[in-house]
């Protein structure tokens, strides 16, 4: 699905920009956070496939 498709460049998006932060910590949230939100796009596709 295309919108899922978009979701997930948007989490690389996100995540090419966080690399770039200087707090470990602030890093680490948001990587659980994109984690997070992979899987769920993972679950969606089974979903609708």
């Amino acid at each position: 699905m295309k919108i899922l498709a978009d979701a997930e460049s948007a989490l690389k998006e996100v995540e090419s920009d966080s690399n770039r932060l200087r707090s470990k910590e602030l890093r680490k949230a948001i990587q659980q956070q994109i984690d997070e939100q992979r899987e769920a796009i993972k679950a969606l596709r089974r979903l609708y496939n």
